[in-house]
């Protein structure tokens, strides 16, 4: 009891003294119950917290343990896997990355030449100077333009569109056109432009 009141004048007479000790001590066990967390160290996590020093005890403790705990000699680090720009690209189904689509590469072509296509209604062959390279191309158009009125224009094609057949006739890229397959609207550039200029 004795002990207890002279702890409770020491506290009336001193008051900002008492505060100060308190909070340093507060917060040096808290510093030391958080070091002997992360180390593990469980009788010293208990010795903190059940015993009361005024924080001589703590700062033993963290003065003799500063060091971080050091793994054992051979035990081995595992890396994580490397992540791939694929596994963080998602796409819904008929959606295509920014990947694939700058593969396409899009050019300003001038139509030199136009023919119909022997037995075949829809389908135009066209002759393009896409700059110094000349490129024949066969598009299913004829329903909505003729030959004579496609000489001179200058369209927009896939340049880099792997060769194939159409009717026994090679064709050799894609154009681009709006609207349906009975009238479509063929892509042209706003005002004159060299042809073979890359549309970004």
């Amino acid at each position: 009891m004795e002990i207890q009141y002279l702890l409770f004048i020491f506290i009336l007479n001193h008051p900002i003294e008492f505060l100060l000790l308190f909070i340093w001590a507060f917060t040096i066990k808290g510093a030391a119950l958080l070091r002997a967390f992360e180390r593990k160290e469980k009788v010293w996590f208990v010795v903190l917290l059940l015993i009361n020093t005024l924080g001589i005890l703590e700062v033993y403790y963290l003065y003799t343990k500063r060091q971080p705990k050091v793994a054992a000699k051979h035990e081995k680090l595992v890396e994580a896997p490397a992540v791939t720009k694929e596994e963080h690209t998602t796409t819904n189904e008929g959606e295509i990355t920014y990947d694939d689509f700058a593969k396409v590469e899009l050019k300003v072509a001038k139509i030199m030449e136009a023919e119909r296509v022997v037995k075949s209604e829809k389908l135009i062959k066209l002759q393009l100077e896409v700059g110094d390279e000349k490129r024949q191309i066969v598009a299913g158009i004829g329903k909505a333009y003729g030959p004579e009125e496609l000489v001179g224009k200058e369209i927009i094609i896939v340049a880099n569109l792997a060769p194939r057949a159409l009717m026994g006739v090679e064709s050799h890229g894609m154009l681009l056109a709006a609207g349906g397959a009975e009238n479509p609207v063929l892509l042209t550039p706003e005002k004159d432009i060299e042809s073979g200029a890359k549309v970004k």
